[in-house]
């Protein structure tokens, strides 16, 4: 294999991303451990801000190997899903980055940085194992159909693959919050509501057989949450660690967001906008411009129910938590669907490119 190839860096990426995702485990369990023990945290602080740097250069790294992939095959890398979900992680990334610096993550001082730390650590095991998923996959470059050989193939992809991460991570954020209120509740005795004490582990077991990445980032987060939770609350301690967290989680779901849903709705926009010129045709009602209809319409309904109706805290972040669902079936479960097989926009498959010549656009005959 050569060094300066699209696999090579993914192999790299994936390898580099194991380091923040070990170090900001460490030191979550290191604030928990240390939480009102007093002392001087002054290593765990800048080990903590390292574990950006080293995100920094695994975003560096993997946007390399999309560089790369272009080389390779002389087009926006976004044509098969070996493209495409390399794209999601490196867009992931820089949201995890530039989420970290504007909501304030990097000025926790002491414990309360523990909860940041296992956030971007979750986020890199999200970025490790799909990675993995990739490498396994077809490497095989394709030629673009004469439809994607059009502008707005990089922007249109581009746009929701930052949009779909980027709700993907204020659904891991709001399911952190989620997972860590029913155990408290649990251990504490303490009466709750339907939402947590129905709600979250009825979520956890339906994310189960969406695959591995899901197992873990669901169940497997969940059953942590439950452990954490009990360590730090024994001998009637309090979860001090937790706190800030706990006044702040709504906002901070809430704003996260606010980042991703207007890329959700640019790339909703321009695919009608290409579809006019590909097709002749703003809206063809094809299985998969429904299916990323119903996502979008999901957080619409999300909008209205925080802002009319005053819809905040656990039951607003169940919400986004079920997006996360909806859009992991528009994106990756699709495929699988009985109705995506006629699909206008299957064109991973070569097998589906034969109504291909619906895709031109409509010449003038005059």
């Amino acid at each position: 294999m050569e060094f300066f190839s699209f696999r090579n860096f993914l192999e790299l990426t994936m390898q580099l991303s194991m380091v923040p995702m070990a170090l900001g485990f460490a030191l979550f369990l290191s604030w928990v451990i240390s939480a009102g023990k007093g002392g001087d945290h002054k290593w765990l602080t800048l080990l903590s801000k390292g574990t950006m740097l080293l995100t920094g250069a695994s975003f560096l790294l993997g946007c390399t190997a999309m560089v790369l992939r272009y080389i390779e095959v002389q087009h926006w890398p976004a044509q098969t899903m070996y493209e495409v979900i390399p794209l999601g992680v490196c867009a992931a990334y820089l949201s995890t980055i530039a989420l970290y610096y504007v909501l304030g993550l990097n000025r926790r001082v002491g414990v309360a940085r523990a909860f940041g730390d296992l956030f971007v650590a979750l986020i890199m095991v999200g970025g490790v194992f799909t990675l993995q998923y990739v490498l396994n996959l077809d490497p095989t470059g394709k030629a673009l159909p004469p439809a994607l050989q059009s502008y707005w193939f990089s922007t249109h992809i581009t746009a929701y693959m930052i949009g779909y991460f980027t709700l993907i991570i204020a659904a891991l954020a709001a399911w952190l919050h989620l997972c860590f209120q029913f155990w408290l509740q649990v251990i504490r005795r303490q009466e709750s509501r339907l939402v947590i004490k129905i709600g979250v582990p009825v979520l956890a077991l339906i994310a189960a057989p969406f695959g591995s990445i899901a197992l873990v980032m669901g169940f497997g987060v969940f059953a942590v949450a439950g452990v954490v939770t009990a360590y730090s609350l024994r001998g009637n301690r309090e979860m001090v660690w937790y706190q800030t967290w706990e006044r702040e989680s709504d906002n901070f779901t809430w704003l996260i967001f606010v980042v991703g849903f207007p890329f959700l709705t640019s790339g909703l926009i321009q695919g009608a906008l290409w579809a006019q010129e590909a097709w002749a045709n703003y809206w063809g009602w094809d299985s998969k411009e429904v299916s990323a209809l119903i996502s979008w319409l999901f957080y619409v309904i999300y909008l209205h129910l925080r802002l009319i109706a005053g819809w905040r805290g656990e039951k607003a972040m169940m919400l986004l938590c079920v997006g996360a669902l909806s859009i992991f079936i528009t994106f990756q479960l699709f495929g699988y669907l009985p109705d995506s097989q006629k699909s206008l926009h299957r064109y991973t498959d070569m097998e589906s490119l034969p109504s291909e010549s619906m895709m031109l656009p409509i010449e003038d005959e005059n």
